[in-house]
């Protein structure tokens, strides 16, 4: 009897030693999974966000915008701390975008150029944005914002596909602005000036050169054919050296010396009444100088 109490009383006391650490493992995985829950809730809002983001993305990608615009907006106003939650405002921005509502699209992706979330998906949803308000610039056709984005894309993403694709719109603003440069020093280089004009009586036509705009020795005055097409010519002072058309103008050659400006009055006679444009050239060595003047000379019935 004594032999059997001692080994139950052996069981029971192994049983004890096993029982203590399953509960403590039990208690240790039950704390883990409480503690995985409070100290995470941002991973199981973001698992409850993918489903309504990729509705409202599906919706974008069918080129249904007004339904996306609606869905992405619920996705932003349900899950501000979800990852998804700038993914879905740069979808705003795009539906708004693809809606025909571009400064409300352009002031949307300026807002999250200060506002996006710093997380893992930072550099990525920035290089997004970037890209997608420079076209949107690009379209609007603002080259100083343009270029204020143009300039961050090179500095950030310098080796990205968009920078690359946002240098063609930046060299075209560099080239336009070095014309526009070139056409206003051009302007203080030849002056026009014109008497009212009459049908069926002469008029002047006064055109300086300042000996800056072509080399000394020969060089031609160029009007457009179309202009002359619609005056008689009664004379030219200093007499022509010759006239030639081709290039669709009409070229009247002169000679520039002394260092002096140069002065050639042409006197016209009206065929009709109207406006007519008159493009101003020069040339010099076989080389055309285009002015990029255009003058409105307006003819008045009799």
């Amino acid at each position: 009897m004594a032999g059997s109490r001692m080994v139950l009383d052996d069981r029971g006391t192994s049983m004890q030693k096993w029982a203590l650490p399953v509960a403590a493992v039990a208690v240790f995985f039950t704390g883990l999974n409480a503690g995985s829950y409070f100290l995470a809730p941002a991973l199981f809002e973001a698992d409850t966000a993918r489903g309504p983001y990729t509705v409202a993305n599906n919706y974008e990608l069918t080129r249904v915008y007004s339904r996306a615009l609606d869905s992405y907006a619920q996705v932003v106003q349900d899950f501000p701390d979800s990852r998804y939650y700038d993914p879905a405002r740069i979808g705003i921005a795009n539906s708004l975008m693809a809606l025909g509502r571009r400064s409300e699209a352009i002031a949307e992706y300026e807002k999250l150029l200060t506002s996006l979330t710093d997380n893992n998906d930072l550099r990525a949803n920035r290089l997004t944005v970037l890209t997608k308000l420079a076209h949107a610039l690009e379209e609007d056709g603002d080259t100083q914002r343009f270029q204020a984005v143009f300039e961050l894309l090179s500095k950030e993403y310098p080796d990205s596909a968009a920078t690359k694709d946002a240098k063609r719109f930046a060299d075209t603003i560099s080239a336009a602005a070095q014309a526009s440069d070139s056409q206003s020093a051009q302007s203080d280089l030849v002056k026009v000036e014109a008497e009212a004009a009459i049908v069926g009586a002469p008029f002047k036509i006064s055109v300086t050169v300042m000996p800056e705009a072509v080399p000394p020795g020969q060089f031609s005055v160029a009007i457009n054919s179309s202009f002359v097409a619609q005056f008689d010519l009664v004379s030219v002072a200093p007499t022509s050296g010759g006239t030639a058309d081709y290039w669709g103008k009409r070229f009247y050659q002169f000679r520039m010396d002394g260092g002096q400006p140069f002065e050639a009055v042409f006197t016209f006679k009206p065929k009709a009444a109207g406006t007519h444009s008159l493009d101003l050239d020069l040339e010099s060595n076989f080389s055309l100088i285009e002015l990029n003047q255009l003058s409105s000379i307006d003819v008045a019935g009799q």
